[in-house]
């Protein structure tokens, strides 16, 4: 049986766990305690050992506000690094993309600011 991700997909993803919480100048420790993971689990998931669960993805998701394309696919985190590519030459339909995903990431701040 074929694997669907493989190994060194699981190191990428372990990476881009790691570049989030280094923008978010959070220790190991400190993001593991955030997220309420064991540190040592939240260790292996960072190195590449092993891959983090669909639950724990979508909790980043909630409390960090990152999409899951980010750690599935090659979307960027971080909202300079989506209008990079935007801006960048790209596809139509990629450009198109990410100018959605930056209008989103637009109306969700409006509305955060009109709740203060």
């Amino acid at each position: 049986m074929n694997r669907m991700i493989s190994d060194g997909e699981v190191i990428e993803i372990g990476r881009k766990l790691k570049d989030l919480r280094e923008k978010l100048n959070l220790t190991q420790q400190e993001f593991a305690d955030k997220l309420y993971w064991d540190v040592s689990s939240y260790q292996k998931i960072e190195s590449g050992k092993t891959l983090m669960t669909l639950d724990k993805a979508i909790q980043i998701h909630r409390d960090y506000e990152v999409d899951l394309n980010y750690f599935a696919a090659n979307d960027p985190y971080d909202e300079e690094e989506a209008l990079k590519q935007v801006i960048s030459n790209v596809s139509r339909e990629k450009s198109t993309r990410m100018m959605i995903r930056l209008l989103e990431y637009f109306v969700r701040l409006l509305k955060a600011s009109l709740r203060e």
